[in-house]
């Protein structure tokens, strides 16, 4: 009796028990420097730190270039502008980052995250197997649909049929098909779009929304929406993180 009392517990505790009895914690670093919206910063660090097995903090490309990751379980690069932090976090920031996925860190970038994750202009490649289908990006902003595919109800949860998120602008997605990186796996799916500034149609309908890979021995999960802002959805940000350090 006391041992289904005891995992009865365990499924409704959020934290995570180890074999000696500690809780598992998870130390998030919050990139925010230049490119970095304050708005995405401030709602996933607020969202983060109501969780009890969870602790934000916000890292800037200084600590970054410096070697600070190696005290964190996952970073976190928001919505704004990747290419401003790219230059942001330079190639010294590049190289630690880089270290902290090959030693089994974790990754998760929104919207600029996202693109910042894909670096298709960078010789080193990039962070997970990963195109854009279109290089016209200014898409515009929009309340989408969008539905979780089977592997992502594993990880966020059971939320049947068509969901409303917040996009502005996020990439569109396709395979990369590189060689070096294993193929990702799609987490969520747009069912709707938006393509103002004469963007191409019919490409982000049923392309993938969320998708996680493989870097080294880290991995690596973008969202071209934003889950951070759509308090509906603010619930997806903690399985993410806790997937992308591992679990």
């Amino acid at each position: 009796m006391l041992k289904q009392i005891f995992a009865i517990f365990c499924f409704l505790c959020p934290l995570v028990v180890l074999a000696d009895g500690s809780e598992k914690t998870y130390r998030v670093a919050i990139y925010n420097g230049p490119g970095a919206a304050e708005i995405c910063c401030d709602s996933s660090y607020d969202i983060l730190d109501k969780e009890p097995d969870i602790t934000p903090k916000t890292i800037s490309p200084e600590e970054i270039r410096q070697g600070e990751l190696r005290h964190f379980d996952v970073v976190i690069f928001p919505g704004g502008t990747g290419s401003d932090q790219s230059q942001a976090i330079g190639e010294e920031g590049w190289k630690e980052l880089r270290r902290f996925l090959n030693e089994g860190g974790g990754y998760f970038g929104t919207c600029a995250g996202a693109y910042l994750a894909l670096t298709k202009n960078r010789a080193d490649g990039s962070l997970i197997d990963a195109k854009l289908k279109s290089d016209e990006w200014e898409r515009g902003k929009a309340i989408l649909k969008i539905e979780l595919s089977q592997e992502g109800t594993k990880i966020l949860g059971d939320h049947p049929g068509l969901l409303d998120i917040h996009y502005e602008n996020g990439p569109i997605l396709t395979e990369a098909h590189n060689p070096n990186l294993t193929p990702y796996i799609t987490l969520a799916y747009f069912r709707s779009e938006v393509a103002d500034n004469d963007t191409p149609t019919g490409i982000q309908t049923d392309s993938p929304a969320i998708v996680a890979g493989k870097y080294g021995k880290g991995r690596v999960i973008i969202s071209s929406p934003h889950p951070e802002l759509t308090p509906a959805l603010n619930d997806f940000l903690p399985p993410l993180v806790r997937y992308a350090a591992g679990d």
